[in-house]
Order: C-alpha cells, then sequence, then structure tokens
C-alpha cells in the first residue's frame, strides 16, 4: 500500500539514524570537517587589503580556492559518501519500494541535511576567514553568501550522476573531473557555469552583471540536477 507524504516524511526523519546514517558517523564526519574549516580559517585569515586587490582586478586564487572549490568539494563528497551503500548493495532498490511517489522526498532530505550543515558551516567559517575585512558586517555578510551556490551545485551534480547511472564511481568521475578542468582554467573553460566566479574574479574583472548571471545559472543548474537525481524512473 502507498504510503501518504506526511507519514514517509514522518517515518524518514524517526528513523534517520537507523537506515540512513547508522550510529550518526555522516553526520558526525560532517561535522568534523566543518570544525576543521572552521580552525583554519580563524588560524589563516584573508589578508586586510583583501579588497583593495580585487578592486584592482587581481586575482586571489591562494585566497579564495579555500571557499570557491576545496569546501564545495568536501560537500559533494560526502554527498557520494552518504548515498554511497544505496547503489552499491541495490538498496535503492529497497527504499524505492518504501516511498513509490514519483519524486524521490527522501533523497532530497538526505542530500539537503548534508548540503544545510555545509552552508551553515561555511558561511559562518567564511565570516571568521574575512574578518580582517570585515567581520560579519554587511560586506563580511555578501564576501561569506557568495560562496553557497557552488556548495549546493557540486552536490546536486555529484547526486545527480550517481541516481542517473546507479553508480556512485560515475558520480565521483564526472563531478572531479569537471571540478579539475574548472579549477585549472581559472573558469575559463566552463565560464557562465564556472564555479570559480569568485576566484577569477568575475565581478571585477569583468562585470558585476556577469558575476551575477554566473551565481544564478549555478543554482539554477543546481535545482535540474536535483530534480533529476530525485524523480523516480519506472
Amino acid at each position: 500500500m502507498r504510503t501518504s507524504i506526511f507519514k514517509t516524511d514522518n517515518v524518514f526523519f524517526n528513523h534517520y539514524f537507523k537506515i540512513y546514517d547508522i550510529r550518526g558517523f555522516k553526520l558526525i564526519l560532517t561535522l568534523a570537517l566543518l570544525l576543521l574549516l572552521f580552525v583554519y580559517s580563524v588560524l589563516f585569515p584573508a589578508p586586510s587589503n583583501y579588497l583593495i586587490s580585487i578592486k584592482a582586478k587581481n586575482l586571489l586564487k591562494g585566497v579564495d580556492d579555500l571557499y570557491d572549490y576545496a569546501v564545495p568539494l568536501l560537500a559533494a563528497l560526502m554527498t557520494a559518501f552518504a548515498f554511497f551503500n544505496d547503489y552499491k548493495n541495490q538498496t535503492y532498490r529497497f527504499l524505492a519500494f518504501y516511498h513509490p511517489a514519483s519524486f524521490n522526498r527522501p533523497m532530497v532530505y538526505r542530500w539537503a541535511i548534508i548540503v544545510f550543515l555545509f552552508c551553515i558551516g561555511s558561511f559562518v567559517s567564511a565570516g571568521f576567514y574575512y574578518r580582517n575585512v570585515s567581520f560579519f558586517g554587511l560586506i563580511g555578510f555578501l564576501l561569506s553568501v557568495r560562496f553557497l551556490p557552488n556548495i549546493v551545485f557540486l552536490s546536486a551534480l555529484m547526486l545527480c550522476i550517481i541516481a542517473l547511472t546507479k553508480n556512485s564511481y560515475a558520480g565521483l568521475f564526472v563531478t572531479l573531473v569537471y571540478f579539475v578542468l574548472d579549477l585549472y582554467s581559472d573558469g575559463r573553460l566552463f565560464k557562465l557555469f564556472s564555479m570559480g566566479a569568485n576566484t577569477a574574479n568575475f565581478y571585477y574583472a569583468i562585470s558585476p552583471e556577469y558575476f551575477l548571471f554566473n551565481r544564478l545559472l549555478i543554482c539554477l543548474a543546481a535545482g535540474c540536477f536535483l530534480g533529476l537525481a530525485c524523480y523516480q524512473r519506472r
């Protein structure tokens, strides 16, 4: 018998640590990674002349790479880890049987938990990382929030490839290929779909409109990836 949406949601949240994250290991690992990120950000902050440098159209790869690339990669890898056993042991068939709706809501929730934690952790840590520029003022807020689309985008790409191919290794391969090509091309290869908008200084080196359009496209692409991943094909 098909389960109602509300009952399905209650089962998910009530049994999350019994079915999807036994003993909370994935949650603990995520929090440990975010703690390390926070400690690093406190110990090694961005230079106080950061804004002056980017306004002069300089590329501060050594400064912005951490949140433009490293943190989203960690979020994507945790996404792959969270869904690894689903496809290794064919568990996804069992889960799909108990969640027969055309849109796999539990998959969205599992992905969202990881992404939410990384977004909150990244936002707070970035506030300390850029504290020499602005410590949680309006500028500090903007400096921190501009990286969040990358976390959503790369983890959604990982989930999409894993779900479509039903193979975690395919997800890792495609995501890492995109990541490496974008990183070493300084955003020139994928242009508007590049994660490196901050590292490549799109805002000042190209234009504010180009930067904002890039952020919008990244978010829209992430939504498409998530929809493709969670739509259950019969």
